[in-house]
C-alpha cells in the first residue's frame, strides 16, 4: 500500500484518563508517515500504553510521502522539539503544510480521518473550556488596558498589536497561558528588553520569520504585568 503523510496532535483519551477538564496540551504537532490507512494508524497511536494519545488531524496520499516528510522536517527543523514533533506556537502549522502540499504537490489526495468518539469528545471539552477562559479571564484584562484584540476562530486565543509588536495569547495547560511576540522591525533583543519574563525562541522559524520571543506556559497575571509595563513605558 502507498505511504500516507499525516499531521497529528496529542490529545487526552477519556477512556484512560480522569482529568478535571482544565488540562490541554501545548501546541505540538507530529508529522509522520504510515504504510497503513490513517484511521488504522490513528487507532494504533491511540492504543499505545502511553497516557498521551495522538489524533491524526490531516493526511495525504498519492505523493512520495517519505520524500515530502523529509522535506517538511528540514523546512521546519528550527521548530523541531524531538524527532517528528514540532512546536506550533501560533497554531498555523497545519494550514502552512496544507498550503505547501497544495502549491508543490497538487497531485496529493487528502484522506479523510475520523476521530475515535472519546478523543473527539475530550478534545471538544478542552476547547470549550479554553474558549470560556479566554472570554472570562483574558478579555476583561485586555479591555482594562484599552487593547484592541481579535479572538481567533477557534476561540482558543486572541491576537492584538502594541506599537511595532504583534501578539498571540493563548490558553494552555491547567490555566497557564503562552504569549508569542512578533515584529518585522524589532529584533529578538529588543523584544527581550521590552517584555519582562520573555524568552528567546529555541526555534525561530525560517530566516525571514518575524517571531521574536515568547513568554511560555505562565500565569496570566505575569503576562499582563509585562504588557502593562510596556504600555506604560511606551505610551501606546
Amino acid at each position: 500500500m502507498q505511504n500516507t503523510l499525516y499531521i497529528a496532535e496529542p490529545v487526552f483519551s477519556e477512556k484512560l484518563q480522569n482529568f478535571d477538564g482544565e488540562a490541554a496540551f501545548p501546541p505540538i504537532k507530529k508529522i509522520g508517515i504510515t504504510t497503513d490507512l490513517p484511521d488504522r494508524r490513528e487507532k494504533e497511536l491511540l492504543g499505545t500504553l502511553s497516557p498521551v494519545k495522538i489524533s491524526i488531524v490531516k493526511a495525504w496520499t498519492g505523493i512520495d510521502a517519505r520524500k515530502v516528510e523529509s522535506m517538511l522536517h528540514t523546512i521546519l527543523d528550527n521548530s523541531r522539539l524531538d524527532g517528528e514533533y514540532f512546536w506550533d506556537g501560533n497554531e498555523t502549522l497545519v494550514d502552512a503544510v496544507t498550503d505547501f502540499i497544495g502549491a508543490y504537490h497538487p497531485e496529493a489526495m487528502e484522506v479523510g480521518v475520523s476521530d475515535e468518539a472519546d478523543v473527539a469528545a475530550a478534545t471538544e471539552a478542552v476547547q470549550k473550556k479554553n474558549s470560556k477562559r479566554i472570554y472570562t479571564e483574558v478579555i476583561p484584562k485586555l479591555d482594562e488596558l484599552s487593547i484592541k484584540y481579535h479572538i481567533t476562530k477557534s476561540g482558543k486565543g486572541v491576537r492584538f498589536k502594541l506599537g511595532e509588536y504583534s501578539f498571540y495569547l493563548g490558553g494552555k495547560t491547567a490555566g497557564r497561558y503562552s504569549l508569542t511576540i512578533w515584529s518585522r522591525n524589532k529584533s529578538t533583543e529588543d523584544a527581550l528588553a521590552d517584555f519582562q519574563h520573555s524568552q528567546e525562541l529555541s526555534a525561530n522559524g525560517s530566516d525571514d520569520s518575524s517571531r521574536r520571543a515568547r513568554i511560555p506556559m505562565s500565569n496570566l497575571q505575569l503576562i499582563l504585568d509585562s504588557l502593562t509595563e510596556y504600555v506604560q513605558q511606551h505610551d501606546v
